[in-house]
């Protein structure tokens, strides 16, 4: 089904300069197989219907406040009509077949944002737990070695589950297995 890392025809030149440098990289990481790296880019027609909120109903969520530079950089972009894209690699638990986090790479512009996304609408992003995210600005070759690096650099951490259960935590590497849990991926060679 995917025979590349982030596919996608339907690219302008700049759009593929960025693209093109990430997936140079791409082959590199450690649990990433093509299936779980893909490109999404929504034009000015694909609006986002989670704004809507509704009298009565459950108050809107709010984004973390550290993610408010994208956020409004976001939105400033569907405003004017720009096509956002977006590179997303999901960090998998091989073993359990299952998808414990969402990375997601958004260039707006000469702008980048980085960040953990949320794993269903890939645009919101999370709460920051270990992934700090990243912004830059820049031609797009920069900004796509500088997204292959964040891509990178978060997919060879080791990370650690419970037994039985999916999920993961991220862990200093050198870090001994606590007891009850398991190595999800890139444990010490020793292991």
């Amino acid at each position: 089904m995917y025979d590349d890392w982030f596919e996608e025809d339907e690219l302008d030149s700049q759009q593929r300069a960025f693209v093109d440098v990430v997936r140079d990289s791409a082959p590199s990481w450690p649990h990433c197989p093509p299936s779980s790296a893909f490109v999404l880019v929504f034009g000015p027609d694909e609006g986002d219907e989670e704004d809507v909120h509704v009298a009565g109903q459950e108050p809107r969520w709010e984004p973390p406040a550290e993610h408010a530079e994208y956020l409004t950089a976001l939105h400033d972009a569907v405003t004017r009509g720009e096509v956002v894209l977006t590179l997303i690699a999901d960090l998998l638990d091989q073993e359990k077949n299952l998808i414990y986090g969402t990375l997601g790479a958004t260039v707006l512009g000469d702008r980048l944002f980085c960040s953990e996304r949320h794993s269903q609408n890939y645009q919101t992003p999370e709460p920051i737990r270990d992934i700090e995210p990243l912004s830059a600005a820049g031609p797009p070759e920069q900004l796509g070695r500088i997204a292959a690096d964040w891509f990178g650099e978060i997919l060879r951490r080791p990370v650690i589950g419970t037994l039985g259960l999916g999920g993961g935590s991220f862990v200093p590497p050198g870090t001994a297995l606590p007891p009850g849990h398991r190595w999800v991926r890139n444990a010490p060679s020793a292991q």
